[in-house]
């Protein structure tokens, strides 16, 4: 394990820490929370969720002077970009399931770097797993009794097309509740099986583990603290990132949103949602009336 382009292995260590630190904090405050509104009675916000941007906002900027922290929870966002060099933070991404207590939570954490994300970190608490990971550093999970694992390298990406999602017989596609009611149609897609998880980061580390094979978001908004760390360890696991009508994902700072659909998945799933997720009419497309 070498040192990663914008982080040395101490640093790597003090995030990291700090991750697991507050998916534990998260885990012991859970049945005395105090639960608001934020925009509206479907954006539930948590004294857990405030609790842990305090804690992480200080820390990074404690241990990174000179780099702009930017959290979900902030009371407001900033209009001008005052470093090469911002984090961004969800300090629990997936408010409403750590509300009902499924685990389908985590913690994240990642670093941009000329608004391209370099490294991040994902803390699925409840399961005692800590992912992170960067492009030019690779992807790795460490487990709370300390073992670390290498993912991803099996999904690298190839010209071999009887090793990418474009030529499975099944694409496991993994989808948000809200995107799916808003985009029913793609269960009908001929040899699609969706794949039901919560957190961004955690759709991703599904991939990375073997378990699903895109993770697409096609509704668009996603805000770039949702996006910024699964994304870096995504390619630092040889996944592709990107979009419809992009080979990589752009972060448009100061702007905190995606104005278009989301992809992160194994080799060729951009070329596979290219064709099957732009269909004027993909019910026609899958053979289906």
């Amino acid at each position: 394990m070498t040192n990663a382009p914008y982080l040395d292995n101490d640093e790597i260590e003090f995030v990291r820490r700090l991750a697991e630190e507050c998916g534990q904090l998260a885990i012991s405050m859970h049945d005395s929370i105090e639960i608001r509104e934020k925009t509206g009675p479907d954006d539930p916000v948590t004294s857990a969720d405030t609790a842990l941007s305090k804690k992480i906002v200080a820390e990074l900027s404690s241990r990174f002077e000179g780099d702009q922290v930017i959290s979900e929870e902030d009371r407001t966002h900033p209009t001008t970009v005052a470093s090469n060099r911002v984090w961004l933070i969800d300090p629990i991404d997936g408010t409403k399931n750590y509300i009902k207590g499924n685990g389908q939570y985590s913690v994240m954490i990642g670093l941009l770097v000329d608004c391209k994300p370099v490294f991040g970190f994902v803390c699925e608490a409840e399961a005692g797993k800590c992912y992170y990971g960067g492009p030019g550093y690779g992807a790795f999970v460490r487990y709370s009794q300390g073992r670390v694992e290498s993912i991803g390298e099996q999904y690298a990406l190839t010209t071999d097309s009887t090793d990418s999602a474009d030529s499975q017989a099944c694409v496991r596609v993994i989808m948000g509740t809200r995107d799916r009611k808003r985009n029913p149609w793609i269960e009908e897609i001929e040899s699609v099986e969706i794949i039901k998880t919560g957190s961004i980061g955690l759709k991703v580390a599904r991939i990375l583990e073997g378990e699903a094979d895109i993770m697409v978001h096609l509704s668009g908004k996603l805000k770039t603290w949702d996006t910024a760390g699964p994304a870096a360890i995504a390619l630092g696991g040889n996944l592709e990132v990107g979009t419809l009508s992009r080979p990589d994902l752009n972060f448009p700072l100061p702007e905190l949103f995606h104005n278009e659909a989301v992809i992160m998945g194994r080799g060729g799933s951009l070329s596979w949602c290219r064709r099957k997720l732009t269909d004027p009419n993909p019910m026609e497309a899958s053979g289906k009336s």
